[in-house]
């Protein structure tokens, strides 16, 4: 029942040098028209079978958007173990483009085999929290038992140190800069380090740099004007935010982090930066995880989540692997008037963002060359669907 659709991503190309990028959508921007006239409950269950990419972090947004319009407080550990569900998600989405993919850029074997047990991470994660393993729906309820996420943390986090980082998390945390990255790489014999190396050696650390224009934090009730304003449907096809496209990425979300700083100054936002981001991001999971998993062994103090609850109206945004995902629901008589999504695709892939963008610096020695570094290049971006690449 997928809906996904497909990027058609088209470079002309003048020698070595791209002259000009077009970037057409299949994706139905108004899919989420299939919810409409369905209780909450039923969009709940209905959501993961139609968007199976990220489908966690969907189902996060969508929950949260339908307690807001209903205007459910939710209990606090549900919460921490939803949000613990949806890094777990955006770690394996990172590390399956790390393993899987990055190798076949240079004609390297993948790392399937490290793959089986990372795919089997999510949902012994999901069954070890929630009753017969269901995180979402309005009846969502946690096991009484005690946090059985010891050993599933432990066999994540001795897989990034053995197969991505080949050191300590925390030892690679603490390289602040560029010297110190590349020190790392010329010593590290793992996957991740071997690519950012030919990276290096094609002299590729650099391509598709452009000026960032990042996606801001965005206030609810701006975005909450916007998504109900009578153009919102052209707003979701092709999303724009103070007189721009932007980008929503782990770049973007990484830019502050001091080794990111250092390769922003010396390499810009270019291809480089956006691999050490999703390494960055990996490198911080164990804390994460921690942190979260000691905040669920005292989830009954705090206070609960309030923000965004209005009459028949919910709006969420939630970070997703490639970026920011926003849900509205609007409710009438307790089911689905509207329902709205804007995916960080259409950021980051509309016909002028930072993808498109970045795709026209390109240049390359031969044709060969230069499908090889703008098809890294959207990996780095990374769309929420495939996408078709066509060189002329």
């Amino acid at each position: 029942m997928s809906v996904e659709g497909r990027l058609l991503i088209d470079l002309a190309r003048e020698g070595g040098q791209v002259r000009g990028v077009t970037i057409r959508s299949t994706r139905p921007a108004q899919a989420a028209r299939v919810f409409e006239a369905k209780t909450p409950e039923a969009v709940l269950q209905l959501l993961p079978l139609i968007y199976s990419v990220c489908a966690t972090a969907q189902g996060q947004a969508a929950q949260t958007a339908c307690e807001r319009a209903l205007g459910i407080i939710p209990d606090r550990g549900v919460r921490l173990a939803r949000e613990l569900l949806v890094c777990l998600e955006t770690t394996r989405e990172h590390l399956w483009r790390i393993l899987m993919d990055w190798p076949s850029f240079f004609d390297e074997d993948n790392q399937v085999a490290l793959m089986a047990p990372l795919m089997r991470l999510l949902p012994e994660s999901r069954n070890a929290l929630f009753v017969n393993g269901r995180a979402f729906g309005l009846e969502a309820k946690l096991h009484a038992a005690d946090w059985a996420l010891h050993d599933l943390a432990m066999t994540l986090y001795n897989l990034l140190e053995r197969a991505v980082f080949g050191c300590p998390v925390q030892d690679w945390l603490e390289i602040t800069d560029k010297t110190g990255l590349d020190a790392w790489i010329g010593r590290s014999g793992g996957v991740a380090a071997r690519v950012l190396r030919r990276v290096q050696d094609e002299g590729w650390e650099a391509s598709g740099a452009v000026q960032p224009a990042f996606l801001p934090v965005l206030p609810e009730a701006q975005l909450e004007a916007r998504l109900s304003a009578h153009d919102a449907d052209a707003f979701i096809a092709r999303p724009e935010w103070q007189g721009g496209p932007r980008e929503t990425t782990p770049l973007a979300r990484q830019q502050d982090i001091p080794m990111i700083r250092s390769l922003l100054a010396t390499t810009g936002a270019g291809l480089l930066a956006r691999l050490v981001s999703l390494l960055v991001e990996l490198a911080q999971t164990p804390a994460r995880l921690r942190a979260l998993t000691e905040a669920l062994q005292t989830s009954g103090d705090g206070e609960p989540d309030t923000a965004g609850i209005s009459g028949g109206v919910g709006l969420s945004q939630v970070e997703a692997a490639r970026g920011r995902l926003v849900h509205r629901v609007e409710l009438e008589h307790g089911c689905v008037r509207r329902y709205q999504i804007l995916a960080p695709t259409e950021w980051n892939f509309h016909p002028d963002g930072v993808a498109a963008r970045g795709l026209k610096t390109l240049t390359a020695p031969d044709a060969a060359a230069l499908r090889r570094q703008a098809a890294m290049l959207i990996s780095a971006v990374d769309p929420c669907v495939g996408y078709e690449l066509t060189l002329h």
